[in-house]
């Protein structure tokens, strides 16, 4: 006996129009709002079902911390849990609120909807009930961030998620605590009576036949019982047209998919065709794509079977704002139905012709109008591949770059390579977004393949017969110098070539127009590395006026911060930071299109600035850099931190480990630090050689001096001679070292001329020279005012008047701001060689302990007394400062040299600093 069906509920009744309280969390500061208008359970279609089974378990869970209901598309899971909330019997969903899930949707905004508390019906005032639909779509932080909440708090959030698939959440101990619900789709799946009632509703019949043989075929599948429920309705005997399901062995979907068009209306069709890929279409867009000035009224109709097409209720949040249409009633297309448009269109014919036809047109109408959002989506979707070559060919960079996610380009590509290999014009908007993506090989690849065309069609498919002035070709050779495969100095001439004939000659200008910007930016990027500061500043200032010119933010955004960097390199801190921090801003602006790397980038170059000025570094608060810093081909920037992780280990205390960093195997791309620009190279040795000062490394010292000698950098060279006869105690011959570096610096970065100085200052000072040392101290004082570097005034002189007592000194006459700063950062600090004096250990003691020792595992007690140790205090003093006997004291001396395998307190020091214990 065929399963008496249920009850129906339909609009006007009290499930359908009932709602419960939907909850407006509070506004985040600023006047931001964390919902946007999200907050709203989705409507009930005409025709719903109710889903006790699912309502029951929805109850049972409700109380928990985490609800994750996971279905495949089109069982059910949205419209089922909003009837849940719209039941009778769901009080304490009450105040809930609903989450259309995105990438929008971070830790930060998701954690102010789920701390929102609102007035509840539940006595203890529970946290208000938070539904996201569509998880999945949730940024791998936000899902972090809940899972975190789940094992640390779960008593502060009521959350259901509802998913396509399981999501990375902890599951076996919240599970036994009871703080978290599994809900498979299998609780999902239509029962016999749900089946029944939804097919008569959907067939208009209640014959016994219809109804068995596609609750049979359906199998508990929602949207393949409605399908095939509509396709039988179309049918002039609905009980034959069943009977045939039996033998059918297609999918159900791809089968029904064909009855359901059959019975649609060629105007419905054809909607469907032109606006199913659209992730929200509004009316007025729909009508555009379709050409159909009654398309809300289709829609409308296609609506009210509650699963072909269903409203969406903020399509603002979906429409483009740059677009006219932005902010009307929309609708969605359901998942399902959007597959069945893709077959159709990929199997052609009139409709499919007709639909592609309409669409092309809209879409030429909107590049002309320059709306080029969705342009090239919209005609790869409908199955015009050489109308959609033709939007790239002419404005493919301005879509790859404002993008910044050019996908849809690489799907392009797999998808059409027949078109693709026939037009050359489309491949340099590969190329970048390759580039973009950090794709190495396939940037590679085109650009080969870009070099090949160009040798051998010669200027045949170049616009305007451009002479060896083509953008692409210098853009393409400069991409290739990143890569290491073309030498540097060749391309960056012929690049320098094309920019200035693009502003001296009108139709070599117009021909690149396109390219320029992104010329223009790489030639910096290239000039940076190869240390021509000067020209990389005047490059980058034009990249960035030309890509706001050209609408083309996120590539200006990108160049201000190589711009940075280059302020950076040149000396000039202040105007780094002020960089940085606008590209920081415009980086981190709501709806900001992103570019991979920028922001790491900019941050960089910020606190690499900032690590130089007062407060001290120790001082300097440094947000973690993701995971991936910086661009394969980005040289430059790689160097940079290769340096800044360095002076990390230093501020952390690990010289040793920021000796290995800096003469271990290079960061940069197939280049071993001999390769290095010059610039560069100085730079790193500099770098390496007060890390070896701090260290007490006197041969290493030595050979640095006779490197920098060999490249020509007399100053640098002479900063190094001076640190090493510190080192030796030689102060006569290191004032003089220290004079000669101050008057031949040759690079702005390291500081040279102020580090000499300041160190020829306390040599001075120390040899009875008070008033060549104040001159000295004066003059680093005033050559560091402009850039606020404070390094010079750390310490770096053993044998010297510690820093502390010169300012102090020269503090006491009337004095500079940056004076006073100076002496007050100062004030009661050792010098760095002091710090770091009882921390490091020499080479020589490196060499004495084995490093197949393991480092020996001290109480907290020990580590106590080994400090004090270091202070070179007495077992008296050491008493007093840790309240305990001497005898106390002298019980831990006596383990700590057993650990240590000493037998006095020097060698027990030399052994904790090889294992860094101090």
């Amino acid at each position: 006996m065929h399963p008496k069906p249920i009850p129906v509920a339909r609009r006007g009744t009290t499930l359908a129009s009932r709602a419960p309280r939907l909850a407006v969390a509070p506004d985040l500061p600023g006047g931001a709002h964390p919902l946007a208008a999200d907050d709203l359970a989705p409507r009930l279609p005409r025709v719903y079902v109710p889903r006790p089974r699912l309502w029951q378990r929805l109850d049972e869970a409700a109380d928990g911390s985490v609800t994750l209901v996971v279905a495949p598309a089109g069982a059910g899971k949205t419209l089922g849990v909003a009837g849940w909330l719209r039941s009778t019997a769901s009080a304490r969903a009450d105040g809930a609120v609903w989450v259309r899930a995105d990438e929008t949707w971070t830790p930060e905004r998701l954690g102010a909807v789920l701390d929102a508390r609102v007035p509840v019906v539940t006595p203890d005032r529970s946290p208000s009930l938070v539904v996201v639909d569509d998880a999945g779509r949730l940024p791998a932080a936000t899902l972090r961030h809940i899972d975190e909440r789940l094992n640390s708090s779960p008593e502060s959030m009521r959350i259901v998620l509802l998913s396509r698939w399981a999501l990375p959440l902890t599951r076996l101990v919240p599970e036994l605590l009871g703080n978290f619900t599994f809900l498979r789709g299998d609780l999902l799946r239509l029962s016999p009576a749900e089946s029944a009632s939804l097919i008569a509703e959907h067939a208009r019949t209640d014959d016994p036949e219809v109804l068995a043989a596609v609750a049979r075929h359906a199998d508990g599948w929602c949207a393949a019982a409605v399908l095939a429920a509509r396709g039988l309705r179309g049918a002039p005997d609905p009980a034959a047209a069943a009977r045939l399901l039996a033998a059918d062995t297609e999918p159900i979907a791809n089968r029904v998919a064909g009855e359901v068009f059959s019975t649609l209306t060629p105007r419905q069709r054809h909607l469907l065709l032109c606006v199913a890929g659209e992730d929200a279409v509004s009316v007025p867009t729909a009508a555009h794509l379709s050409h159909d000035p009654h398309a809300g009224e289709i829609l409308a109709e296609l609506e009210d079977t509650g699963l072909l097409v269903r409203r969406a209720d903020d399509p603002a949040d979906h429409c483009p704002a740059d677009t006219p249409t932005a902010g009307a009633e929309g609708f969605r297309v359901h998942p399902l139905l959007v597959e069945v448009v893709r077959q159709r269109l990929a199997a052609g014919g009139v409709d499919a012709a007709r639909a592609r036809a309409t669409v092309s047109r809209a879409v030429g109408l909107d590049v002309a109008r320059g709306h080029l959002t969705g342009a090239f989506a919209r005609l790869v979707r409908v199955g015009a591949p050489a109308e959609a070559a033709d939007v790239l060919a002419q404005d493919g960079v301005r879509m790859v770059l404002n993008r910044c996610g050019p996908d849809e380009v690489a799907a392009f590509v797999r998808a059409e390579p027949e078109v693709v290999d026939d037009r050359p014009d489309i491949w340099f908007a590969i190329a970048l977004g390759c580039w973009l993506r950090d794709d190495v090989e396939g940037t590679r690849h085109w650009a080969d393949r870009i070099l090949d065309a160009r040798r051998r069609w010669s200027n045949a498919w170049l616009p305007g017969g451009l002479d060896g002035l083509d953008a692409t070709v210098a853009c393409v050779r400069l991409w290739r110098v990143a890569l290491g495969l073309e030498p540097a100095y060749a391309a960056v001439g012929h690049a320098k070539r094309v920019l200035v004939a693009s502003q001296t000659r009108p139709a070599v200008r117009e021909a690149n127009a396109e390219v320029l910007p992104v010329l223009a930016t790489e030639l910096g990027v290239a000039q940076n590395w190869l240390g021509e500061l000067t020209d990389a500043e005047a490059s980058l200032t034009l990249a960035v006026s030309l890509s706001h010119g050209q609408g083309l933010a996120p590539l200006g955004t990108c160049a201000l911060s190589h711009l940075a960097l280059t302020q950076y390199m040149r000396g000039r801190e202040s105007a780094c930071i002020e960089l940085a921090d606008e590209v920081l801003v415009a980086a981190r602006a709501p709806g900001a299109a992103k570019v991979r790397f920028v922001e790491a980038r900019a941050n960089l170059a910020r606190l690499l600035a900032r690590l130089l000025d007062v407060p001290t570094p120790t001082e300097l608060t440094v947000d973690p850099f993701p995971g991936v810093r910086y661009h394969s081909g980005d040289l430059c920037t790689r160097f940079w931190f290769r340096l800044w992780d360095a002076r990390q280990e230093v501020l952390a205390g690990n010289v040793a480990e920021a000796q290995r960093l800096l003469s271990g195997p290079g960061e940069c791309l197939r280049l071993t630090d001999d390769q290095l620009p010059e610039h560069l190279r100085v730079a790193l040795l500099v770098e390496r050689a007060f890390v070896a000062a701090l260290a007490s490394d006197r041969d290493t010292l030595k050979s640095l001096h006779d490197t920098l000698g060999r490249l020509g950098a007399v100053g640098e060279s002479a900063l190094v001679r001076g640190l090493r006869a510190d080192r030796d105690g030689d102060r006569r011959a290191a004032a003089a070292a220290f004079e000669t570096a101050s008057a031949d610096a040759t690079y702005s970065q390291p500081p040279t001329r102020a580090l000499a100085l300041a160190c020829e200052a306390q040599l001075l000072d120390a040899l009875g020279d008070p008033v060549r040392s104040h001159e000295r101290l004066i003059e680093a004082v005033s050559v560091t005012e402009a850039r606020r570097n404070a390094v010079p005034f750390f310490g770096w002189a053993r044998q010297g008047t510690p820093i502390e007592t010169l300012l102090r000194r020269l503090a006491k006459r009337p004095t500079t701001r940056w004076l006073h700063d100076l002496a007050t950062t100062a004030e009661g600090r050792p010098d760095v060689t002091t710090i770091y004096a009882s921390m490091t250990a020499t080479p020589s003691e490196l060499d004495e302990v084995s490093r197949a020792l393991a480092p020996p595992a001290l109480s907290p007690r020990e580590r106590e007394v080994l400090n004090e140790l270091a202070r070179g205090a007495t077992y008296a003093d050491i008493a007093a400062a840790l309240f305990v006997s001497e005898n106390t004291v002298k019980t831990h001396v006596s383990s700590l040299y057993t650990k240590l395998a000493a037998s006095r307190r020097s060698e027990a020091l030399k052994i904790a600093r090889s294992f860094h214990l101090l």
